[in-house]
């Protein structure tokens, strides 16, 4: 599954998904059709809808789920997207991508220099402006 540009004779364009035999896949042709001519969107708000329903179509058919249910497990979804290799799931990554971070709130952590430091023991003027934010310097 892919993003496809479509030129129309008129020569408006838009994108559709088509699958690995370069057939256009009708349920997805139509909504994306209906998004540019009928919502009338741009272009490359069909491009990205396009890519982003060939990926969600793409882990249906890698995962033998059927794309008119599969919805409900769209976590799974996610995670397939976030850790998959890119043999599974056809997505070319940064390097780095894909690690978990902790958020804000989390617990102190590790600077560079082994030491654990909190926001309040940071003398500098970027946590004076809020006691609540962790300093980015630590």
């Amino acid at each position: 599954m892919r993003a496809f540009p479509v030129q129309l004779p008129s020569g408006v364009r838009y994108w559709t998904v088509v699958d690995e035999d370069l057939a256009v896949v009708p349920e997805a042709d139509a909504f994306l059709r209906h998004v540019r001519f009928g919502r009338d969107q741009a272009e490359l708000t069909t491009r990205t809808y396009a890519g982003h329903i060939a990926l969600y179509l793409r882990w249906c058919i890698r995962t033998g789920r059927d794309w008119r249910v599969a919805a409900a497990e769209l976590g799974m979804f996610i995670v397939w997207l976030k850790f998959g290799t890119k043999q599974v799931t056809g997505i070319d990554r940064p390097p780095g991508s894909g690690l978990v971070h902790p958020g804000p709130g989390g617990e102190a952590y590790a600077s560079r220099r082994g030491s654990r430091t909190s926001s309040r023991e940071c003398a500098s003027s970027c946590c004076t402006a809020s006691p609540r934010r962790r300093c980015p310097r630590t």
